[in-house]
């Protein structure tokens, strides 16, 4: 229903702001991240999404549709609602979470207010394989890559997630190829931490 809203900031406190729009003032619920880059009366453009329930329709705004997608893709794992999803996206970047599910470490995702070591385990379980299908950031939290497309398969999957760590196409490339070429058959978090090492040697 809604994508984004865009107008000057009439309202801002440490967990949400209120967008002018035409003279509707629309509250949004955002990481501290994003609420950080907010100054009141200056024009802004948040990429929102509606959660709708029974008894409430809540929106949520995000400095960037990738962002935004991400925390999308954080609620879709079951038991993570968006107050989770915000809390985690206050308390690390994008790239933070990613290395911890790569890496297969809940008690770093536990951190977060809200999340549990048993939530924790189950974010890593359902997002571990699809590291490479989540939105690809780059150093300033934007969607990388020429276009930030999904890719698919298992070498694409350790290309992909480097990438999401920050890591050029062509470091990322190069390591995910080392990596296969001592494994092929080796699991994801296997080939993942050993294309990691090339990376961060490269």
């Amino acid at each position: 229903m809604y994508a984004s809203l865009s107008g000057p900031v009439v309202g801002l406190n440490e967990t949400t702001a209120i967008i002018d729009c035409g003279g509707v003032g629309y509250l949004c619920h955002c990481p501290s991240r994003t609420l950080a880059a907010l100054e009141l009366h200056k024009a802004v453009r948040l990429f929102v999404h509606l959660n709708v329930r029974e008894d409430a329709l809540t929106l949520f705004g995000f400095q960037t549709s990738a962002e935004k997608d991400f925390f999308l893709a954080l609620t879709n794992v079951s038991g993570v609602g968006p107050k989770s999803g915000l809390s985690l996206l206050s308390t690390f970047t994008p790239q933070e979470i990613i290395a911890a599910i790569a890496a297969n470490q809940p008690s770093q995702l536990a951190r977060a207010s809200g999340v549990g070591k048993k939530l924790a385990e189950k974010i890593i379980v359902e997002l571990k394989d699809k590291l490479g299908s989540l939105p690809i950031f780059d150093g300033a939290g934007g969607l990388g890559g020429a276009t930030g497309a999904r890719i698919s398969g298992p070498f694409a999957e350790v290309f992909s997630a480097l990438q999401n760590l920050g890591y050029s196409p062509k470091v990322a490339e190069s390591a995910a190829q080392k990596a296969f070429e001592t494994a092929p058959d080796a699991a994801f978090d296997t080939l993942f931490k050993t294309a990691l090492k090339h990376a961060t040697t490269a």
